[in-house]
């Protein structure tokens, strides 16, 4: 069988005249339903949208999802008892009044410093190891 036969050659055009009316009707895009369909004229409009489309989709994918922290449970070891006892004496005038410590928000600082354990963890090791 030869492939270069003026018959084949038709046939080949004629599948590639398909193939570009495939294409013209892609470039048809329905906006949403209820509404008429619109023709994009150039290929560059069609590239700017696959190109936004594109970046949305990376967008949602570089998007962090909320992660906890995750804290210690039970007993304080001696090093987050050492720097919880540090912070309270660095912050003695605080630690005294009960009303700064709400306007600071001394046990949120206390636990930046001490960051295995959560503000209401740091609260309740000092209700039970006041030093004062």
């Amino acid at each position: 069988m030869n492939v270069y036969h003026p018959y084949f050659q038709f046939l080949r055009l004629q599948q590639w005249q398909q193939q570009q009316s495939i294409n013209n009707v892609k470039t048809t895009i329905k906006v949403e339903e209820g509404l008429d369909e619109q023709r994009i004229e150039s290929k560059s409009t069609i590239q700017s949208v696959e190109q936004n489309q594109n970046q949305k989709t990376q967008i949602k994918k570089t998007r962090k999802k909320n992660s906890k922290k995750i804290y210690n449970k039970g007993h304080w070891t001696q090093k987050e008892h050492r720097l919880y006892l540090q912070f309270i004496e660095t912050n003695k005038e605080i630690m005294m009044k009960s009303d700064m410590k709400k306007q600071e928000k001394i046990f949120k600082q206390m636990s930046i410093i001490i960051k295995s354990r959560s503000p209401s963890q740091c609260r309740s090791h000092h209700q039970k190891f006041n030093p004062f």
